[in-house]
């Protein structure tokens, strides 16, 4: 009998040890059922979610496509490198167009892709035009007397204008250089921009000049009376040419004067614009227009004192 009692006890102790090691194993399943599920992350918002669930519980984004398991290695988008974006946006034709309908673009893309092909078209253009404004004076001017000294000076004159355009481009080239040495020193800031940028945007900035001058020949130079002059007496010639630039007086006055003042503070503020970008923002743009504005009636004074009828 205490042997029967004895095996129904270890049956019953059996089946005890039986179900307590189900309930573990099915408490393990769970375990890592949930722990599998805990891995489950949603889509769209990355908050944990379970297999069962539908919609995500945070944003209620749509759970029906599969899971995006944690464990999962994000993806990795690849940027385009520097050198690939890093690209000129502008041509050097483009830039002049720029310069008059959106400066500060334009003066950002010259700080930051130097170049001295704009500038030397840029000077160029200005001596050329120069040139023709001398060609077109002239042409206002009647010689008259021997007509052996009116060849002369005929031949002298065209000298003198093809000169004036060869030497008138070394002289701005040399000018526009040493400028932009001492915008570079003046407007580095402690920058260290390179003397290319600041030739670049010094060069640039001359497109004002070259606008100016092209308007201010198409609206003088129709103005400008005629002149005679007797090349055989001196006296006369001298007279004629004293009352020829009186006359000139009330243009330079009216037209010349306002036009060069308004290069002036435009050329200033395209410099400031081009120094703001090239020195990373290190001089401003207030600094930048002063140190042009500066040079420029440097230049004027200088000019005066040499030619004193050139203002």
């Amino acid at each position: 009998m205490l042997g029967h009692e004895y095996i129904v006890a270890k049956m019953i102790w059996g089946s005890a040890c039986f179900g307590k090691m189900l309930n573990t194993s099915f408490t393990l399943s769970g375990y890592e059922k949930m722990n599998a599920e805990e891995h489950l992350v949603c889509p769209h918002c990355g908050a944990a979610v379970v297999k069962t669930d539908v919609v995500c519980r945070s944003c209620g984004g749509d759970l029906v496509r599969p899971f995006r398991f944690a464990s999962k290695e994000p993806e990795v988008s690849v940027e385009p490198s520097s050198e690939e974006t890093d690209v000129r946006e502008y041509s050097v034709f483009e830039r002049f167009f720029k310069l008059v309908v959106s400066p500060s673009n334009a003066m950002e893309d010259v700080a930051r892709w130097p170049d001295y092909t704009g500038p030397v078209v840029i000077l160029f253009l200005l001596c050329v035009l120069a040139g023709v404004d001398v060609s077109l004076v002239f042409q206002k001017i009647q010689l008259t007397g021997d007509p052996e000294l009116v060849s002369s000076a005929q031949g002298l004159i065209s000298g003198i204008v093809a000169a004036a355009v060869v030497i008138g481009v070394v002289i701005v080239i040399v000018f526009w250089l040493v400028k932009s040495l001492l915008v570079k020193a003046l407007c580095d800031d402690g920058s260290g921009w390179s003397f290319a940028t600041a030739a670049s945007v010094t060069g640039y900035a001359y497109i004002a000049d070259l606008i100016i001058g092209i308007i201010g020949s198409i609206v003088v130079i129709p103005l400008l009376p005629s002149i005679t002059i007797d090349v055989s007496d001196t006296s006369a010639t001298q007279a004629a040419i004293a009352n020829y630039q009186t006359q000139l007086l009330w243009i330079r006055l009216a037209i010349s004067v306002p036009l060069a003042l308004v290069g002036l503070v435009w050329k200033s503020y395209l410099g400031g614009l081009g120094t703001k970008y090239g020195t990373d923002e290190s001089s401003s743009l207030g600094k930048g227009f002063a140190v042009f504005l500066g040079l420029a009636l440097l230049g004027l004074l200088i000019n005066f004192l040499v030619n004193p009828n050139s203002i």
